[in-house]
């Protein structure tokens, strides 16, 4: 079984008291009203997407490396996400 590894960016939405999870090379968003449950929410997105791709023979971007999608979302919280398949 394959594993997916991407980074990840937590926002924390003040407006909507929710974290924000977004996996900026794959446009994948999820929320939740803790970091926990975003990045569990944006785990199962993972997930489907990786699933839906080898079903249908999809090509798909390749991970940036985590420092520089770091160093492009400087303030917010970049961390790393995978999804087994």
């Amino acid at each position: 079984m394959p594993t997916h590894t991407y980074p990840i960016i937590f926002i924390f939405n003040e407006e909507a008291g929710l974290y924000n999870a977004y996996i900026p090379d794959l446009a994948i968003v999820a929320d939740g009203e803790t970091m926990e449950e975003a990045h569990a929410m944006a785990q199962g997105k993972l997930t489907m997407y990786f699933r839906l791709c080898e079903e249908h023979g999809f090509d798909y971007n390749q991970p940036s490396p985590l420092d520089q999608v770091a160093e492009k979302w400087k303030g917010y919280k970049p961390s790393l996400i995978s999804a087994v398949v």
